[in-house]
């Protein structure tokens, strides 16, 4: 499992007579990348071609886990919301003293 975006994008190489320079269709790729949060800062991983399936099936487990935990917490929140909505019980009131005769 892994946590992450799944981005695909096309390069243009630093030949100046590789066809990918005229011609924005002729572009390398498309390249796999793993982009995440390091450190507070986005970062990206390039994906070779033999790990892709790999982690794209790692990258669904991610999603599946997601999925999951919200669930959960979306029932754990209902749950407490219902608990608090149940009427509670008040004291019983208590009876004044004031106003009665013969009494010390």
């Amino acid at each position: 499992m892994i946590q992450g975006g799944l981005s695909e994008t096309t390069r243009q190489c630093g030949k100046p007579t590789c066809v990918c320079q005229l011609d924005p269709a002729r572009r390398h790729g498309p390249h796999l990348y793993l982009t995440f949060r390091k450190d507070g800062k986005s970062r990206s991983l390039y994906v070779a071609p033999e790990h892709a399936p790999a982690v794209h099936q790692a990258r669904a487990a991610w999603a599946r886990f997601w999925e999951l935990g919200c669930t959960l917490a979306d029932r754990n929140r209902t749950a407490m919301q219902a608990e608090w909505q149940q009427p509670v019980h008040a004291p019983m009131p208590r009876k004044s003293t004031l106003g009665r005769k013969g009494r010390s």
